[in-house]
């Protein structure tokens, strides 16, 4: 019996130590990126591990020691980004839609949707900054980089408030994709006016 128990924890030990010593074997190369940056790109990083999954309230070291080693590896990555000023690498990505179809609504309803990009690329794909054809429409972005082979989501929020018959709002996001550092989202739908209150007055 005991020679079973000692096998069973033999196991365990083993499948315990196995993922460790993939992750640690990360883990020296990560630290000396780490100790070359500045505050303010410490903080940043910081953040990227709580995004990946990291605990709060730890370093940044720390915090890195709990990533499993592909997440420390976009850490590098996103590391290299950071330090290496100027536009970024070009990179190719792919929306799983580029319209949204919302149908018929009604004047005045919020409509909250979302897009999914992918990095099909071999560079992280960022996101600088966003234009939208009327103030009716918003887009929330990530605040990182998508690693390659990565995906992201981003939100969308269209007010129809003031706004009648067929609609097809359009918001542009200047990027690093390739061929033209932009990609165009639309909305397409039909906006019922609202029916106005009649007020009967009776004598």
């Amino acid at each position: 019996m005991k020679f079973i128990q000692k096998i069973v924890l033999l196991g365990c030990f083993l499948v315990a130590f196995t993922p460790l010593q993939g992750q640690n074997s990360v883990v020296p190369e990560l630290l000396a990126q780490l100790g070359t940056l500045n505050t303010e790109q410490r903080g940043k990083v910081l953040d990227y591990t709580h995004h990946l999954g990291a605990f709060r309230g730890k370093s940044v070291e720390a915090s890195c020691l709990q990533l499993n080693a592909q997440n420390q590896g976009r850490v590098s990555q996103f590391i290299a980004f950071l330090t290496n000023p100027g536009k970024p690498v070009p990179t190719t990505v792919r929306w799983t839609r580029d319209t949204l179809y919302f149908g018929q609504i009604e004047e005045g309803f919020i409509l909250l949707d979302s897009f999914t990009v992918i990095n099909t690329g071999n560079a992280p794909y960022t996101i600088e900054s966003t234009k939208s054809s009327c103030a009716c429409t918003v887009l929330h972005y990530p605040d990182f980089p998508v690693m390659p082979g990565d995906s992201a989501t981003v939100r969308i929020e269209f007010d129809s408030m003031g706004k009648a018959g067929h609609a097809m709002p359009g918001v542009i996001l200047y990027d690093n994709s390739r061929p033209n550092r932009r990609n165009i989202l639309y909305l397409d739908g039909t906006i019922e006016p609202r029916k106005a209150v009649k007020t009967i007055v009776r004598n």
